[in-house]
C-alpha cells in the first residue's frame, strides 16, 4: 500500500508541474500594460511643418486627415517582453486602397515602413481599428493611400497623446465646412504583416485552458486505476 500511495503522490506532483508549466504563458500575456490614447491627425508634417500631400489644401486636408485618422478610440499596450504596441481607428474605408503607416525620424524623413493589423472592421461605420508595433510610446506616422474617386494618393500624419490631454494641431485655424464626398478613401487589403495581441492572448488562454484540463483529467484517471490496482491487490 505504501508503494501505491508513493506512485499517487509523484504522479499528483508532475501533473501539478505540467499545469504550471501550461498556465505559464497566460500569466505572461496578461503582465501588461494598457494606456487610453487619442490620436491628432494632422494634414502637415508636425516635425517640418511641410504639406507632402498633392493636394497642397490645408483647409480640406485637415478635414480629410480627422475623418482618415479619428481622434479616439486609440491605445497603448506594453507587452510582457516590452514591446510597444499602438491601435487607433480609421475611417472613411470604402473607397480606397494600398494603406501605408511610415515611421518618420527626428528629422521629419521616413525612417520605415510599419506593418499593421486589421483588429477589427466596422462596416456599419466605414471605419477600421489597425494595430502597429513602434520603437517608443510617442511616435510621429505618415499615413498614405490611394483614394479611388481621386485618382491619386493622399497623405496625412499621426501623433499620439494620453487621452483627454490638450493638445495642438501644427496648422492654421480651419474654417468652413469640408466636403467629404470629395476625400472619400478606404482600407487595403487583408493580407498584411502582424498578429492582434488580442489574438495571441486568445489563443493562449484557449491553449491553457485545455492543457489544463487534459492534464486534470489524465492525473484523475490515474489516480483512479492506481486505487482500482491496489483495490484489486489487496
Amino acid at each position: 500500500m505504501k508503494v501505491h500511495r508513493t506512485k499517487t503522490r509523484t504522479l499528483f506532483f508532475i501533473c501539478m508541474l505540467l499545469l504550471g508549466a501550461l498556465m505559464a504563458p497566460t500569466a505572461l500575456a496578461g503582465a501588461a500594460e494598457t494606456q487610453a490614447l487619442q490620436a491628432v491627425p494632422s494634414y502637415v508634417n508636425p516635425i517640418t511643418g511641410q504639406i507632402e500631400d498633392e493636394g497642397q489644401s490645408p483647409e480640406l486636408g485637415q478635414g480629410m486627415s480627422e475623418n482618415l485618422v479619428l481622434a479616439t478610440p486609440a491605445s497603448l499596450l506594453v507587452d510582457a517582453e516590452g514591446s510597444i504596441f499602438i491601435t487607433f481607428r480609421v475611417g472613411l474605408v470604402a473607397e480606397s486602397q494600398d494603406l501605408i503607416v511610415q515611421l518618420l525620424n527626428a528629422d521629419g524623413t521616413v525612417d520605415r515602413t510599419l506593418p499593421y493589423s486589421i483588429v477589427e472592421n466596422h462596416p456599419d461605420e466605414n471605419t477600421q481599428d489597425i494595430r502597429i508595433m513602434v520603437p517608443d510610446r510617442e511616435p510621429t506616422l505618415r499615413i498614405s493611400l490611394v483614394s479611388i474617386p481621386m485618382g491619386r494618393e493622399v497623405v496625412c500624419f499621426a501623433t499620439f497623446a494620453p487621452e483627454g490631454e490638450a493638445v495642438e494641431v501644427p496648422i492654421a485655424e480651419i474654417g468652413g465646412e469640408v466636403d467629404d464626398t470629395a476625400i472619400v478613401i478606404q482600407e487595403a487589403g487583408d493580407e498584411h504583416a502582424g498578429i492582434a495581441e488580442e489574438d495571441r492572448d486568445t489563443a493562449l488562454n484557449f491553449l491553457a485552458f485545455a492543457g489544463g484540463f487534459l492534464v486534470l483529467a489524465g492525473a484523475g484517471a490515474a489516480v483512479a486505476f492506481l486505487r482500482k490496482k491496489k483495490s484489486d491487490d489487496a
